[in-house]
C-alpha cells in the first residue's frame, strides 16, 4: 500500500543542491562548486546556498563536450 508515490513525491526537484547535482551528473561536489564559482555552471544564489538545475547541467555538458573525430 505505501509503495505508491504521490505525484508530488515522484517529480524531480526544480532546483538542485550541489550534492544532488553531483549525484545525477557523475561530477564531484567540489567540481560542481568550482564550476559555479568560475561561472561555468549557472546557479541561483539563495541566501548562502547555490542551487542549479538539470537544464544548467545539460547546458554545461553541451558547451564542454569534445566533438567526436570522424
Amino acid at each position: 500500500m505505501g509503495a505508491h508515490k504521490t505525484q508530488a513525491q515522484s517529480r524531480s526537484p526544480l532546483f538542485l543542491t550541489p550534492e544532488q547535482a553531483a549525484a545525477i551528473s557523475g561530477l564531484g561536489v567540489n567540481r560542481i562548486r568550482q564550476l559555479m564559482e568560475e561561472g561555468r555552471l549557472e546557479y541561483l544564489p539563495v541566501g548562502n546556498r547555490r542551487l542549479t538545475t538539470v537544464r544548467a547541467l545539460l547546458d554545461y555538458y553541451q558547451r564542454a563536450k569534445v566533438p567526436a573525430a570522424l
